[in-house]
């Protein structure tokens, strides 16, 4: 799943990929699901709010923007948007 979060704290929005890197020299930044962002918007609907926290840190609370599946399309779009080396 590629996923679209907003910290409430900052207002930044990140776009990564939810799940496992497929090849080489993806464009986005992946997640694992077991990491603490991955485990806290893991399920996840656009508009919900999740609180997550890295060890030694205060936890943040994100908001879900947008879910969408990871595919070919998706790939495509994202090079597009993030040129290699770039994000």
């Amino acid at each position: 799943m590629v996923v679209t979060i907003r910290y409430n704290a900052t207002g930044e929005t990140e776009t990564f990929v939810l799940g496992r890197r497929e090849g080489e020299g993806a464009s986005m930044e992946v997640y694992s699901m077991a990491s603490p962002l991955g485990r806290a918007v893991v399920g996840a609907l656009p508009g919900e709010q999740r609180l997550y926290a890295i060890p030694d840190e205060r936890p943040q609370l994100v908001t879900v923007v947008r879910v969408v599946p990871y595919g070919p399309r998706v790939r495509r779009v994202a090079r597009r948007r993030f040129p290699r080396g770039r994000k």
